[in-house]
């Protein structure tokens, strides 16, 4: 963290998000059983959900297109002792990943080209597996971005299910919007 700290301008990779916080609690919410044996995260910075879903035992990989991200969360899982995580590079423009019957996404929706670029690596690249869940967070106050992405998603026949989370953060409470969508069986 120190080493992160002492960069002139932090990039958004580098701190925790009160979303993040949410996706983990809603996570260890989950019943035994309930998850699959392996996830893909994106957009994992720190990797603070990698690290709850890795904690869980599912074995996770945590991606991001910036090298130094994946540094620090590969050091957060060596420092956590934790098993199973793996760290790689992923430019949502490329397209390319391995399908996964969970992916979870916390805050990444913030950008004006977000969604489509979502949607072709979820949809059109195959990223997530036929019947998987991809759970996804952002904040309450931000959701416009994100409708029109689970929109897309809804017409292309994906169940939708959406909860909400508050997190105390930085002296108030911050509302997080939690999205689980299904893709339909092949």
């Amino acid at each position: 963290m120190f080493e992160v700290l002492g960069q002139p301008r932090p990039n958004h990779w580098s701190r925790v998000w009160p979303t993040s916080v949410a996706i983990s609690r809603w996570l260890l919410e989950q019943t035994a059983g309930s998850l699959p044996l392996s996830a893909t995260e994106l957009g994992c910075g720190m990797g603070l959900v990698s690290m709850t879903l890795a904690h869980l035992g599912l074995i996770t990989e945590g991606t991001d297109r910036e090298p130094i991200a994946l540094a620090f969360a590969l050091k957060n899982a060596l420092r956590n002792n934790l098993v199973g995580f793996s760290a790689s590079r992923l430019e949502w423009s490329e397209g390319v990943g391995v399908p996964t019957s969970l992916l979870v996404a916390s805050d990444v929706i913030y950008e004006a080209g977000a969604p489509e670029l979502l949607f072709t690596l979820v949809e059109t690249a195959g990223l997530l597996s036929p019947g998987g869940r991809l759970l996804l967070g952002v904040p309450h106050a931000r959701t416009e971005l994100l409708d029109t992405f689970v929109n897309q998603l809804q017409v292309g026949g994906y169940a939708h299910s959406e909860g909400a989370r508050v997190v105390a953060w930085e002296g108030r409470d911050e509302a997080i919007d939690v999205h689980v969508l299904t893709r339909p069986e092949a």
